[in-house]
């Protein structure tokens, strides 16, 4: 077509102006239309068309062949969406719901998707729009684009005829007209006309009309009023579009009418036309508007019957084509209630966003309809039908959507009428003969809930009014609601009432409730209400109807309210006993012969189970150690019917057992042969472990005293205290035996006649000391010559020290007056120490003498060579006094180490003591006595072990300790070893074990001693050389066709011997300094940076014993590996069974 002729620009303004109305109406259909279902068709409907118009503009527009193809095919694609959505506004305007099933919608699906890759892929305006005729790439598709045309548009308008026939039916029950639906159906054919005059001749352009037809149909849908009412009080005012309101009343088959939301008349359907005279056609009646007079106006004013009715007013009777203005003529008005459930308002069938919406219109409805009108009940509407009977109709209205108005629905209630009026007749004769109070109660749809029947002694029984006009019982419900009842029941009760009934109701079940209702005198009565589904319920579950009674419980109530007091009081008395007893540290109990009946929490935790469930669960026997004790119990419990203080071993969960006191009595129980014990037990595993802490102590305190004395008498010390606030002197055992006394028990003499027991010459002396002690609190030691009770001299050191009232020797701790409390002290008898001193001195000057004689005989033989026989002689003589020498030496020797021994024993010994003592007292953290006393006793025993071993060494050497051969058992010897030293090597952290076998005792031919100087001494330097892992201790006993290190053998032969190996993992040392290791005072370390203590004799000592012994002694050892010491023995022949 050529721009710019008459033709092409009537084109263009066509299609601009058809996809203009489509896209305003769809945009107006979206704020105007309430119904979902329909507004989303309606507005896809005119959306699609309004797109398809503009493709058609932009064909028209478009300056290329391309682009015009591109607007053509994508108009096509729309085209065939129309088709869609009319389907799917027809399938929601006659509420089919058609366009919600999936199974629609995806057939739709696969139908448009055919359609539209048909029309796409022709060669003539599909993609392949420039191919010839005979190559292209899709011969079989190669189909003339007008046979495509005429087949889809055959297609389309097959499935709009199908959209026809599900409007016509709501259409015609809406009265909408015939000329009318003509006009609107004949739209749709106008494009089809159009589209043959445009192929066959030339005055139209050959190009798709629809979008103008289904403009114009939508639009003239939208457009579509009803005539001005004559009788509208506005004057020539016209009515909305009529389109929703059609379908509202066309949808629904029961009489509807559709109101606006002021309350005037907008349409109605055939039904209701057929239900009231006044709506159908004809002469008007006087009073009564006709059809066209009724749309329009308000309802009160052209149904005024219908408006009283919705108001809840009486409606009266409807006669004969007219709205009479008296009273019923029978005189019977039924109340009835409205509710969501029985409006079955437009668009049931939407989907769950829509009812969601319908629920909320009708729920702002009903409030809203309810606030306006102070009662919630309404009357039904009476209305003559054939054979001269009435049926009653219950008016129910709805809101949906936005700005829409109300639906209202007849709803035919005659049969529920009747029923209810028969089941009154029979409840009125059944009352009577009954106990209570008789009663009828329906629950109809919607939460409707009324009191149908109650009986006539409702009055006198609750104490309201019932206002009864006339024998007819049913009148009773004009005063008597289900509302007013509910208001009776109290606030906290009324809530678990109102369930109780809906709970009934909505499971059609029995009824039983009691509650609390105060009747109107003010007083509370207590109610039992029951009732029972009548088999007159409609089986659909819209209505259900109870019939049953009221009953006065109000004495049993009381009864029940002293009796739960009695209980509550009882409840609290238990609670109080129960307080009592899980308060109590004593397990308390109740028991059977089968088992724990009930216990308190301190019984079950002193067994330790969870609780009482577990408890019963392990049963009675896992509580004791020995369960045949329970029945000793039980049959002693029988005999004598109570137990008292009985001590029983009991077993806990976790198997640890404990012992209790336990007293238990028997009682009798409530059922007849039901015996109970009941009992408290007292955990006494505590008490009786500071009983044996109490009494071990006390053993300990007698064995520290017995030490403590007997470190006296070995050291010869005794201790003395004088008290001087009291004047009393204290003596022990020793001090008694220096002094000469020999009862120890007796009086203590007086510090000057203690004295007096000095020599004179140290009389002063000791006085003064004693005194400056006492006046100036210092501290003495001195020694003096003590004359006994039997006149001995002594000599004695007397040491004392002053101490103030809190114990300590600083005068800045002492009392408030800075005064000595007492003097404390030792006296030790040094005469055998003074007597060695002075024999020591003798033989130093014996010495020194034959020193001096030896010099001069040597002097003397060089001045006189030729006196050599003299010289030789005296030389002789030299030498034998040398030797003499020598012996006096070995002599002084041992009489210093008995010298040096017995005040290093004493020193360890108080040492021991004071550490024990200073950790018996709460000294500050920072005060040194702890590692004062540590100290002299670690120095004290070095001193001694040094000691012993050059004396060991010393005898040894001389051949001057006596060895007494005989069978030894090693293994029993090693164990005592390992015992003893036990300690030092749990000190350091490492281990000892001792492996002796399993067979026969290894015996040597040995000295006891012997072999225990060689034990301490290798396990000694083991323990000490040994930082990390352990020290093994083996025995074992060797045969002569064994070699060394295999194990004993249980047959031992004659050349037997018993070895003795010391093996640890310590520092090990080079096998080249090993063999030094046995020369006196020799280490693996030397120096002065020397790692470890010690003077290196006792592996000489140890040598000499073993050679001593016949034995020998062998060393295997790399440094960093440990040393492995191997003791050979001679063994005894044959063996003795070790023993436990």
């Amino acid at each position: 077509m050529p721009l710019g002729t008459p033709s092409y620009l009537i084109y263009l303004a066509v299609f601009a102006a058809a996809a203009a109305g489509c896209l305003v109406g769809a945009w107006w259909a979206r704020r105007r239309v309430s119904l979902p279902g329909v507004r989303r068709g309606l507005a896809g409907l005119l959306s699609a068309s309004g797109l398809w118009a503009l493709c058609h503009v932009g064909v028209l527009l478009s300056p290329g062949l391309g682009l015009k193809v591109a607007f053509y095919e994508a108009g096509l694609t729309i085209g065939f969406g129309t088709v869609f959505a009319w389907l799917w506004l027809c399938s929601a305007y006659s509420g089919r719901a058609l366009h919600r099933r999936p199974s629609v919608r995806w057939a739709a699906l696969i139908l448009f998707l055919a359609v539209t890759a048909t029309k796409l892929t022709n060669r003539w305006h599909g993609f392949y729009f420039g191919a010839e005729m005979s190559t292209g790439p899709f011969p079989h598709l190669a189909v003339d684009h007008h046979v495509i045309y005429w087949l889809t548009a055959g297609l389309s308008y097959a499935l709009a005829a199908v959209g026809f026939c599900m409007l016509a039916e709501p259409l015609r029950r809406a009265q909408v007209g015939g000329g009318k639906l003509a006009g609107l159906f004949a739209l749709t054919a106008l494009p089809l006309g159009a589209n043959a005059v445009g192929q066959a001749t030339p005055y139209l352009v050959d190009l798709s009309h629809e979008p103008v037809g289904v403009a114009a149909f939508a639009l003239g849908a939208l457009a579509l009023r009803r005539s001005p009412s004559s009788g509208n009080p506005s004057g020539g005012s016209r009515k909305e579009s009529c389109l929703e309101e059609a379908s509202r009343a066309g949808r629904e088959e029961r009489p509807s009418l559709v109101l606006s939301a002021g309350g005037q008349v907008r349409n109605y359907n055939q039904a209701a036309a057929e239900l009231i005279p006044a709506l159908r056609g004809g002469t008007p009646q006087e009073g009564t508007p006709q059809e066209e007079e009724i749309a329009g106006r308000h309802l009160k004013e052209a149904l005024p019957r219908l408006g009283r009715a919705l108001n809840g007013e009486s409606p009266g009777t409807e006669s004969s084509g007219t709205e009479p203005s008296g009273k019923n003529p029978s005189g019977k008005e039924l109340e009835g209630k409205k509710g969501p459930e029985d409006n079955e308002g437009p668009e049931d069938n939407e989907g769950p966003e829509d009812n969601e919406e319908l629920r909320e219109n009708g729920r702002r409805s009903e409030e809203k309809f309810s606030a306006e009108k102070p009662s919630a009940e309404e009357k039904l509407l009476e209305m003559p039908a054939g054979g001269g009977e009435a049926r009653y109709y219950r008016p129910v209205e709805s809101q949906a959507g936005r700005g829409a108005g109300r639906l209202v629905v007849l709803q035919d209630v005659t049969e529920q009428v009747l029923r209810r009026r028969e089941r009154a007749s029979r409840l009125e004769a059944i009352s009577d003969s009954m106990p209570g109070l008789a009663f009828e109660f329906r629950a109809g749809p919607g939460g409707e809930r009324s009191v149908e029947f109650i009986g006539e002694e409702a009055e006198s029984f609750l104490g309201l009014s019932l206002g009864l006009e006339d024998s007819h019982r049913r009148s009773s419900q004009k005063e008597f609601s289900y509302r007013q009842f509910t208001e009776r029941v109290p606030e906290g009760h009324r809530e678990a009432f109102l369930q109780s009934v809906e709970s009934a109701v909505e499971g059609r079940s029995s009824w039983r409730h009691e509650f609390p209702f105060e009747r109107p005198d003010g007083e509370r009565v207590w109610l039992l209400g029951s009732a029972e589904p009548s088999a007159e319920s409609s089986p659909e579950g819209e209505e259900v109807v109870f019939w049953g009674t009221l009953a006065d419980i109000t004495g049993r109530k009381r009864r029940e309210q002293e009796l739960k007091e009695s209980r509550r009081e009882l409840r609290r008395e238990k609670r109080r006993a129960e307080s009592i007893t899980e308060n109590v540290s004593d397990g308390i109990y109740r028991s059977t012969e089968e088992g724990i009946v009930y216990a308190n929490s301190a019984f079950i935790e002193m067994f330790g189970y969870r609780d009482l469930e577990e408890l019963r669960e392990a049963g009675p026997e896992a509580l004791y150690v020995n369960p045949g004790r329970r029945e000793e119990l039980i049959e002693k419990e029988h005999r004598h019917g109570r137990l008292r203080q009985e001590e029983v071993r009991y077993r806990r969960k976790d198997g640890t057992v404990f012992v209790a006191l336990l007293s238990s009595q028997q009682v009798e129980g409530e059922e007849e042969g039901k015996t109970y014990f009941d009992g408290a037990i007292t955990d006494i595993t505590e008490r009786r472990r500071r009983k044996e802490e109490l009494k071990r102590k006390k053993e300990e305190l007698k064995r520290k005293n017995d030490l403590f004395e007997r470190a006296q008498e070995i050291a010869s010390v005794g201790a003395w205290e004088h008290d001087l606030q009291a004047g009393e002197n204290r003596w022990t055992s020793e001090v008694y035996r220096i002094y000469g006394y020999e009862d120890a028990s007796g009086p203590v003499p007086p510090v000057e006649n203690g004295v007096e027991f000095y020599h004179p010459e140290d009389r002063p002396a000791v006085r003064s000391a004693f005194e400056k002690a006492v006046e100036e609190g210092r501290s003495f030691d001195i020694e003096a010559r003590l004359i006994t009770e039997d006149g001995e001299e002594k000599w004695v050191r007397a040491r004392g020290e002053p101490q103030w009232e809190d114990g300590s020797p600083d005068q800045e701790d002492g009392n408030s007056e800075g005064e000595v409390a007492r003097v404390r002290g030792t006296l030790q008898d040094i005469t055998d120490r003074k007597e060695r001193e002075e024999a020591l001195r003798v033989a130093k000057e014996e010495t020194e003498r034959s020193r001096k004689e030896a010099e001069e005989a040597r002097q003397e033989a060089e001045e006189a060579k030729e006196e050599a026989e003299t010289s030789r002689r005296e030389a002789e003589e030299a030498k034998e006094e040398a030797q003499e020498a020598s012996r006096l030496k070995s002599a002084l020797l041992a009489n210093m180490s008995h010298e040096i021994r017995t005040p290093l024993t004493s020193i360890i010994g108080f040492a021991e003591m004071l550490g024990r003592e200073a950790a018996g007292l709460e000294l500050p953290e920072e005060s040194p006595l702890p590692g004062y006393a540590s100290t002299i006793e670690q120095s004290g025993k070095r001193l001694l072990e040094t000691l012993n071993g050059v004396l060991n060494l010393s005898k040894l050497q001389a051949g001057q300790m006596e060895m007494e051969v005989g069978p030894v058992d090693l293994s029993e010897q090693a164990r005592l070893a390992a015992e003893e030293l036990r300690p030092e090597a749990e000190e350091k952290g490492i281990g000892l074990e001792l492996e002796t076998g399993g067979g026969p005792a290894v015996l040597a031919e040995a000295d006891e001693g012997g072999v225990q100087i060689v034990l301490r001494n290798l396990l000694s330097n083991a323990i000490k050389y040994t930082d990390e892992g352990g020290v093994t201790v083996r025995t074992y006993r060797e045969d002569g066709n064994q070699e060394d290190g295999d194990q004993e053998d249980v047959h031992p032969q004659e050349d037997g011997r018993a070895v003795l190996e010391v093996e640890d993992t310590g520092i090990g040392m080079d096998p080249e300094v090993a063999e030094v290791l046995f020369e006196p005072f020799r280490q693996a370390s030397e120096g002065i940076s020397r790692e470890y203590e010690g003077t290196g004799i006792g592996l000489a000592v140890t040598r000499e014993a073993v050679a001593q012994m016949g034995g020998s002694i062998e060393v295997e050892t790399q440094k960093g590996q440990g040393t492995c010491m191997t003791v050979r023995l001679p063994g005894v022949e044959g063996g003795i069974p070790t023993g436990d």
